[in-house]
């Protein structure tokens, strides 16, 4: 039974990175696919090699610790096998469900859009905006900066989740039904009025909590 066998492991990214000398990269095959090739986990194995470190992670992804000097290259490297690599840094990122695994594809369309639209925009503190494709919310849209529930040709949209610690709690409900058209433009308010509004490093859940109740959120 190998369950227990090792506890702590040896290469951890805060031992490797003692130097600054290791990044570490989220991959992904997608926003929506959850499925990996055998093909692009040889390309993970090959970047990472003999002195880097893969680690699973709880955001959807893995995550590769790799020489920085190399980040460049290995980028294109993962990318060309076919998977994303998550943008770092104080920025809005996206989430999405597997969508039934393309049984339940009819939000795609919009959150493929809303990906074009909405990833990359600089935020005081990395925001995660996760998407789920239908109402059962399978990806816990509820417990990220903001969630999207759709539910027929609409959005439940829900802020202010605390993800971690001993006062975690999924986000509240902020708007319901919104319509796929109108979407895009409500989540851009939301970005700006964090953007514009917040102190500075402040987590967007800190920032909803303390201003839920000025006139800017009347929407």
């Amino acid at each position: 039974m190998n369950a227990f066998c090792k506890n702590i492991p040896d290469k951890t990214f805060e031992k490797l990175n003692h130097n600054g000398e290791f990044t570490r990269l989220a991959v992904s095959p997608g926003i929506i696919n959850k499925h990996y090739t055998p093909a692009q986990f040889q390309a993970m194995a090959k970047v990472v090699g003999e002195i880097g470190a893969i680690k699973y992670s709880s955001s959807y992804s893995i995550l590769l610790s790799i020489p920085t000097v190399d980040v460049a290259d290995t980028t294109k490297e993962l990318q060309d096998a076919g998977l994303y690599v998550a943008k770092q840094g104080p920025i809005v990122v996206m989430k999405a469900c597997d969508f039934c695994d393309g049984d339940k594809m009819e939000a795609a369309p919009i959150t493929e859009q809303l990906f074009h639209s909405l990833e990359g925009i600089l935020v005081p503190t990395r925001l995660r905006l996760n998407v789920n494709g239908c109402a059962s919310a399978c990806y816990n849209a509820v417990y990220d900066d903001i969630g999207l529930v759709y539910q027929k040709d609409s959005f439940d949209v829900y802020l202010g989740a605390v993800p971690m610690g001993a006062n975690a709690q999924a986000g509240t409900l902020f708007a319901k039904r919104v319509a796929v058209d109108r979407i895009e433009s409500l989540l851009h308010e939301i970005i700006r009025l964090y953007n514009e509004h917040a102190r500075p490093n402040e987590p967007f859940y800190k920032f909803y909590r303390r201003t839920n109740s000025a006139e800017y959120w009347k929407m």
